[in-house]
């Protein structure tokens, strides 16, 4: 069972989906709250960091994590500009949390797929890099008004998300291909992973990085003004629709797949048939895809058969991206 402590993000807490023992309102100090937990055994606490006073003082949260396991915590992050920089999320790794998000999605996700150091190391700054961001480092509000467009799509920059709709559908390995196939035709191009760090084992630490939250996904954006083309690993962020031109549901359309699919959300096909949906892994020939589509009432915006990722040339991706619109 579970502990939930909310404060200014109630209405983010109010949704979570998850057996709850204890809840409480409000803001306190670190010694009334922890009075309130004296002898109570809990598996999670997903604690809204807006209930912790003076919680903008990292030392506040080092308290914490003397009295409290960080590891069976997960901390819900505000838009605060001193809690979204790159200085307090790493003193907060250092503290030994490694599970923090600033939407309900991310919670969600690291709720069921929690992270280890592996998953936040990046996000360790060192005495110099510490220091230079603190000079450096101003509110996101500030930066975004300065950024003509925003962080969708220019002239020369386009930001493709993709988004597992069955189980291990393949976005981190297609996220990779689809960066290195777009670099070899002189195309710019970053690969995002949001809330994981499974990326890294492509061992291509300057075109692809992973981001624990919102302000971590406008960060690595703005310092990427060369990019032409940017391609996110969403892994369920629900913050979509605000940064990426276009989505990709991707979908491998084995039977077990999709009946386990279906057992989750019964209303799966009906939520996305209006989306487009990438069938990846996919056994369907092309003279197979009506029959999917009149089953499912999905429509196929593009079929991949299983391809072997490392393969320096992909036909099947190829056709993927420029049917997204990139001149390959």
């Amino acid at each position: 069972m579970n502990v939930v402590i909310a404060n200014e993000n109630k209405q983010m807490i109010d949704r979570l989906n998850i057996e709850v023992m204890m809840r409480i309102d409000g803001s306190y100090t670190i010694r009334d709250l922890l009075s309130r937990f004296v002898n109570l055994y809990f598996n999670k606490m997903i604690l809204d960091i807006t209930s912790i006073k003076n919680y903008q003082d990292i030392n506040t949260m080092r308290e914490l994590s003397r009295a409290v396991d960080p590891n069976r915590v997960i901390i819900l992050l505000n838009d605060n500009p001193v809690v979204s920089s790159p200085v307090y999320m790493s003193d907060l790794v250092k503290s030994g949390f490694y599970n923090f998000s600033n939407n309900f999605e991310g919670i969600m996700y690291l709720y069921n797929n929690p992270n280890s150091y592996n998953n936040v190391q990046h996000l360790v700054l060192n005495d110099s890099q510490t220091a230079a961001s603190n000079q450096q480092f101003q509110p996101y509000q500030e930066q975004n008004q300065a950024t003509t467009g925003g962080f969708r799509k220019t002239n020369n920059r386009m930001i493709i998300g993709l988004s597992n709709l069955t189980h291990h559908a393949g976005a981190t390995s297609l996220t990779n291909m689809m960066v290195r196939q777009l670099k070899s035709h002189g195309i710019v191009a970053y690969g995002i992973e949001m809330f994981r760090n499974d990326l890294l084992f492509y061992h291509l630490p300057n075109d692809l990085m992973s981001c624990m939250n919102r302000n971590d996904l406008e960060r690595e954006i703005q310092k990427r003004p060369d990019a032409q083309a940017i391609i996110i690993d969403l892994n369920e962020f629900g913050e979509a629709d605000k940064y990426c031109d276009i989505v990709l549901y991707l979908l491998e359309p084995s039977f077990i797949k999709l009946t386990k699919m279906v057992k989750k959300d019964r209303n799966a096909f009906v939520a996305h048939k209006d989306d487009k949906i990438v069938l990846n892994m996919s056994f369907v020939n092309a003279n197979e895809v009506s029959n999917f589509e009149k089953e499912t009432g999905l429509k196929v915006y593009f079929n991949i058969p299983p391809v072997n990722d490392r393969n320096q040339d992909i036909d099947e991706v190829n056709n993927l991206l420029k049917k997204v619109g990139f001149r390959i």
